[in-house]
């Protein structure tokens, strides 16, 4: 129960000791009435009962309904006034400014659609409302003076063209925000929903910076897309709506044995055909220190001695199975005509750190001391592994460094090799589609609770290993819309100064999990041919 909002014979004491926080509550509980039926048709008795106050306490704070709805409707412009104000755009660059400027006006409107919907009341009714509240005007003329104060600098550097007029600006930005979520559902119902699925509403947000800074910037012909404004390979677009909507299934605060059970009905229901040249029938379990570990193995039909990739699937250390990854296993196999080892590791938080990692050492010895039954050569074993699974093979490939196990390559596919969220990449896309910076905390805490592991241990994070020397060959493949990117072009950057040979993918344009787009993206099936390629390269005798 929020800050402010009455219960049960407590709320006369609470009113008196937070009369502010009741205050809020009963705008905040308005701009929604508000906005759901409008002015005519909401009832101040409707707002009351969800705020566990009474009409005359609504009529003590505001007046009457028009008061109510007018200090709703100021409350509303001045959040996105405030929100404006947090950005500091005088101490940026002029483009960069800009940029921040349209791209938070996009977030804002697409994260609060009641104000779009106030707006468009207003506009109903000829913007009667707005015309009698002055506080208004005074909050938006501060909108337009910022502006001109950022045009002024832009076009004092010859950043910016000299005929664009402070209101023009604000215009294009919330012309382009607005329709963004004014036009939804119509728009959705002409050509259905893709634009508004995370990876469209992507795309429409750095097009809207693009236009915007198309229009301003002086004799800028073309602009090619910075950091700031990454470009999703529009291949995703169905991908990402398919995946967004399998797991809206998912209730909201679900465990992880609910979503455990989750991914893998959608994993399956998403599965490809298996090459029909690959065995994926056999299991195996090997003992360890932490327990006991499946294996499913997937062996090329040619027979013979193979080389052998023990692969260890994604899924933030908490769910995931060699069953969610077939895909990618099954047509590693397939294209090298090789073993693939695919390890079903302890998860947390029921089993965390160094669980999994212990069971993957345990795999790794049993696959070389047993080569012979498994038809698998002990001299071309590597490891591999995407997200976390990667962060998994890396640690692996460092416990197993100098041991009677040798590896010949480690495939490092978007992997968390360290846990630094100070690099670029977290900011950049803290929002990005399939993994957001915003619930790492809780996951890496999962699967390390002495989070200062976090940062110490190179068994948890391998990029923090005192020496990277004497490590296998790496491919590490990064996409350029992952919270993770950076991590993993830092540690290829620490492979590569130790003298360890790297083979880089920058994944331009695609996200974190982008091989579970291979039916509908060509970049993705692209990518994983590259990795096979190199791999087979490593493994070749």
């Amino acid at each position: 129960m929020g800050e402010g909002v009455m219960d049960g014979g407590q709320g006369r004491q609470r009113w008196k000791q937070n009369p502010e926080g009741v205050r809020r509550a009963i705008l905040d509980a308005a701009q929604a009435e508000f906005a759901r039926h409008g002015y005519a048709s909401t009832r101040v008795e409707d707002i009351a009962a969800q705020t566990a106050t009474s009409k005359r306490m609504i009529y003590y704070y505001f007046t009457d309904k028009e008061g109510l709805y007018l200090q709703a409707l100021e409350s509303a412009y001045a959040q996105v006034r405030q929100g404006e104000a947090a950005l500091r755009l005088d101490h940026l660059p002029p483009v960069q400014a800009l940029r921040t400027l349209v791209e938070f006006t996009f977030d804002h409107h697409r994260a609060h659609p009641d104000f779009i919907r106030l707006v468009m009341i207003e506009n109903v009714h000829n913007a009667d409302n707005l015309r009698a509240s002055g506080l208004i005007g005074r909050v938006n003329k501060g909108a337009i003076e910022k502006l001109a104060d950022l045009l002024a600098r832009g076009q004092a550097q010859g950043l910016f063209r000299p005929d664009i007029l402070p209101l023009e600006l604000h215009w294009h930005i919330s012309a382009l925000s607005f329709f963004n979520v004014s036009n939804r559902p119509s728009f959705t119902e002409s050509f259905g929903g893709s634009l508004f699925a995370e990876a469209g509403q992507a795309r429409l947000k750095a097009q809207a910076v693009e236009a915007v800074l198309r229009l301003v910037q002086a004799g800028a012909d073309t602009l090619t897309p910075t950091p700031e404004t990454p470009m999703l390979n529009p291949e995703l677009t169905g991908f990402l709506t398919a995946w967004t909507e399998k797991w809206a299934a998912l209730p909201p605060g679900a465990s992880p044995a609910d979503r455990r059970k989750r991914f893998e009905v959608i994993a399956a229901e998403m599965r490809l055909p298996t090459p029909e040249d690959v065995d994926c029938e056999t299991e195996h379990w090997i003992d360890s220190k932490a327990g006991p570990v499946r294996v499913r193995v997937f062996r090329h039909r040619a027979g013979g001695t193979q080389p052998c990739l023990i692969y260890m699937h994604g899924g933030a250390w908490m769910q995931g199975s060699p069953e969610t990854h077939w895909d990618i296993t099954s047509r590693i196999a397939s294209a090298n005509r090789q073993t693939v080892i695919s390890v079903d590791y302890a998860l947390a938080p029921e089993h965390p750190f160094p669980a999994a990692l212990d069971q993957c050492v345990a795999v790794a010895r049993w696959a070389h001391a047993t080569a012979g039954s498994l038809g698998i050569d002990p001299a071309r074993i590597a490891v591999g592994g995407d997200s976390a699974g990667g962060n998994l093979a890396a640690a692996l490939a460092l416990d197993l460094r100098g041991s009677e196990v040798p590896l010949i390559a480690q495939l490092l596919i978007y992997p968390a090799c360290d846990f630094d969220k100070s690099r670029p990449s977290y900011s950049e896309n803290a929002e990005a589609p399939l993994l957001q910076v915003k619930g790492m905390d809780m996951v890496n805490a999962m699967y390390s609770p002495d989070t200062a592991q976090l940062h110490t241990n190179p068994r948890v994070a391998p990029l923090v290993a005192a020496s990277h020397a004497d490590l296998p060959p790496a491919f590490i493949a990064v996409a350029q819309n992952d919270p993770l990117r950076d991590s993993g072009l830092a540690y290829a950057d620490a492979l590569r100064s130790a003298g360890v040979p790297v083979t880089q993918d920058n994944g331009s344009g695609l996200i974190h999990g982008y091989l579970r787009a291979m039916e509908y993206c060509a970049a993705s099936r692209t990518a994983l041919a590259a990795m096979t390629d190199w791999l087979a390269q490593q493994q070749t005798v």
